[in-house]
């Protein structure tokens, strides 16, 4: 093997190894699956997510992608209380630790309350989750997905990639 090849091969293995790095520990490319965060976001719209720095950068209202072993793939959902908070749904609205949620999109009123039609606390290493489509959406609400635990998730929506009018960081 001559110099040139080797070198052409060791750029492209470098290139391969930065490229894996970076979509595995800063940015990966999501595809939205599914309706329940319409219409914020929907089916088949891409996404940037942010991975570094997780879950300590995670706030209220960040939109995550969640490893889901149960389900067998990855849902998308709205953080709705951090660790320690206390949440309920009474009548259609949201309560974070006895507060009415400061929603920042405009969801429907909760049909179907579930399991937070009781409080629920939310452990120290959890999250509680819903779908922008309120009424549409399997989330913590149910017991199949629950609290979920900080280590399933796998990143905070950062950057829209498409359609081009949306195109831009997350607001």
């Amino acid at each position: 093997m001559n110099h040139r090849t080797r070198s052409y091969l060791l750029f492209v293995l470098l290139i391969g190894c930065i490229c894996y790095l970076v979509s595995h520990f800063v940015v990966q490319l999501y595809f939205v699956n599914g309706s329940s965060m319409e219409p914020t976001y929907t089916s088949g719209q891409p996404v940037l997510l942010q991975k570094f720095g997780l879950p300590d950068c995670l706030d209220y209202n960040d939109v995550v992608v969640i490893r889901h072993e149960t389900l067998g793939r990855n849902i998308v959902k709205r953080i709705v209380a951090l660790p320690g908070d206390t949440v309920q749904i009474k009548n259609g609205t949201v309560y974070v630790n006895g507060k009415v949620f400061d929603e920042k999109i405009e969801a429907a009123s909760i049909e179907h309350a579930e399991l937070a039609e009781d409080e629920i606390e939310v452990g120290e290493d959890e999250f509680f989750v819903l779908g922008d489509n309120r009424n549409n959406s399997e989330d913590s609400r149910y017991a199949n997905i629950g609290n979920v635990k900080k280590e399933y998730i796998v990143g905070k929506a950062w950057f829209i990639v498409s359609p081009l009018k949306d195109f831009g960081f997350v607001k």
